[in-house]
């Protein structure tokens, strides 16, 4: 009898394997740690971090974020053993950030317990319930906020309301949140020209009402050089403090699988996969449905995914050099090819679909240096695509975006931020609806996109250890949009902001006061110009911003 052939492996079987295997290997490591994020919109404790690091308290990698609830408190533990170089308002604001990331570093063998209207919560922050032992933690708290603003056109709104609740067992950690948003008129779009974090399937009411549904969580296992895991939260990778270049953190939080590796001082990786939403109907898997209540159409998506790694060298202290590729492509399931950590997935690309239309690769570089005291220079390529012609014809132009920028704490308790963004023509574009550097249709890179140029400054004082004040001023243009015109992808027809279609200027005063853990007020006032064509005004900026307004803004928030 012939011996049959076995059949491929199926690939979700694959995936599995392959935690699986991460897991067993990791299993045997030294060390015990626990990987829980901090999300990225957690202004407060990432700034101050950034600020020890700056005035050389701390080394920090901020190329990419979330970092872990542990990572974070190892980094104040290290400034906690350096307080003489520290002045009364960082020790203040160290004191309270302990207050609650010091639980991850207590090991109780006697099972602690709090609830929020208890009075003696220790040195402990106010939970809404907490629980630790030697084994065991879990946190539970609210999630509940709202921001008013008020300009020429009237009030308008934005409130979330949810619950969040992490924990670590050992070495695994597991943590989700659920937020229920709401707007009063439209303020989150794909289009918009703003840092929002995006929102998908949409609920529409009268008056312009909007209401949307935004889920985080994962579960991790970590040790004491890494993690890997299974993860559905916001991230962004690039140097910036006014949008990143590489992934800004504005999609709408799609599943991956995430590894991250510090095997030496010198040496860091990170690698992602993610299955990203493409929104584009495949009509071979769509079906009808028949039923008492109709007959409906059932959309599928095509799959879409995601798979980039980034390797950091830091060849002296303060200095970090970072190199990293990533690859979006359209198969019915992942490819094993693209799953390989440190890959050059462009030439997998070539291998994998020689002969036909490749998938969308990118490549970026970064480099940060805080080998100055009270200073941070970084900068940022994004390469889209590079063609070495192109860069000696005056006109011809490679879709490629830069971002340099400097900050510096030299005067006390203060911040100042210069940083400026230019973006060609048709960098993060694709000609593919399958393949485009998007999920949810939301761009992955910059919230500019393409054919733009960004300038930031900022002036930030603390004059209390919670108190933040920040003044601002932000200048935006862009160009047409030459994708939905239909343009070559090379040569003079895609000069950048030429012409200029719709720019944007604005100039702030910010108030945040974080008054225990977690619970924020603001208060501020923000004029801004914006105008432009009428078609690409209307489709880049909410209506209530439109031509000149000055905006005043009031918000509180507790939890995120």
């Amino acid at each position: 009898m012939d011996r049959k052939c076995k059949p491929a492996l199926p690939m979700n079987r694959t995936v599995c394997i392959f935690l699986a295997a991460v897991i067993w290997i990791c299993g045997a490591l030294p060390g015990a740690s626990q990987y829980i994020p901090t999300r990225i919109s957690h202004e407060g404790i990432y700034l101050f971090l950034d600020e020890l690091a700056t005035e050389k308290v701390i080394d920090l990698c901020s190329l990419v974020k979330p970092y872990s609830r542990k990572a974070i408190a190892g980094k104040l533990e290290e400034a906690d053993k350096q307080r003489d170089v520290l002045n009364q308002r960082q020790l203040a604001e160290l004191d309270f950030y302990l207050k609650d990331y010091a639980k991850e570093l207590r090991e109780r063998r006697v099972p602690a317990v709090s609830w929020l209207w208890q009075k003696n919560h220790g040195s402990k922050r106010f939970d809404l319930f907490y629980y630790s032992d030697s084994v065991f933690r879990i946190t539970v708290n609210p999630i509940v906020g709202a921001d008013m603003w008020r300009n020429e056109n009237g009030w308008f709104y934005h409130w979330w309301n949810g619950v969040e609740a992490w924990s670590a067992l050992g070495r695994f950690g597991f943590w989700a949140s659920l937020r229920d948003n709401h707007e009063s008129t439209e303020l989150t779009s794909r289009d918009f020209q703003n840092s929002r974090i995006g929102a998908s399937n949409l609920k529409l009411f009268a008056g312009g009402k909007r209401d949307y549904w935004e889920f985080r969580g994962g579960v991790s296992y970590a040790w004491r050089w890494g993690h890997a895991g299974l993860v559905m939260e916001q991230f962004s990778w690039g140097e910036h403090n006014a949008g990143a270049s590489i992934f800004s953190g504005r999609t709408p939080a799609f599943p991956r699988l995430e590894l991250s590796l510090t095997p030496a001082r010198w040496f860091r990786f990170n690698w992602v996969h993610g299955s990203l939403v493409s929104e584009v109907v495949d009509s071979t898997l769509s079906f009808y449905v028949h039923s008492s209540e109709g007959t409906e159409y059932r959309q599928v998506f095509h799959p879409k995914y995601l798979s980039a790694n980034l390797f950091t060298f830091i060849p002296l202290e303060g200095l970090q050099l970072s190199v990293g590729n990533s690859v979006v492509y359209d198969h019915r399931s992942p490819k094993a090819g693209f799953l390989v950590p440190v890959a050059f997935y462009k030439a997998i690309d070539h291998t994998l679909n020689a002969g036909i239309d490749n998938m969308n690769s990118q490549l970026f570089f970064s480099v940060s240096s805080r080998n100055l005291n009270h200073f941070h220079f970084y900068g940022t390529a994004f390469i889209d695509e590079l063609q070495v012609g192109r860069i000696f014809e005056s006109d011809d132009y490679n879709p490629v975006s830069y971002k340099a920028g400097a900050a510096t704490t030299l005067i006390p308790d203060s911040r100042f931020v210069l940083e400026y963004t230019w973006t060609n023509s048709l960098t993060y574009r694709h000609k593919l609806a399958t393949t485009t550097f998007e999920s949810n249709r939301y761009n992955l890179g910059h919230y500019l996109e393409d054919n733009a140029k960004d300038f930031y400054t900022s002036l930030e004082y603390k004059p209390f250890h919670n108190l933040n004040i920040r003044g601002y001023y932000n200048r935006s243009v862009k160009g047409p949009d030459h994708t939905e015109l239909g343009s070559p992808r090379t040569g003079p027809a895609i000069a950048p902001f030429e012409p200029i279609v719709w720019e944007s200027r604005r100039f702030g005063l910010l108030a945040t006061m974080q008054v225990i853990n977690d619970l924020y007020v603001r208060l501020g006032y923000e004029w801004r110009d914006v105008s432009g064509e009428q078609d690409y005004l209307d489709r880049w900026t909410p209506e209530v911003y439109h031509g000149q307004t000055g905006t005043l803004r009031i918000g509180l928030n507790y939890g995120f």
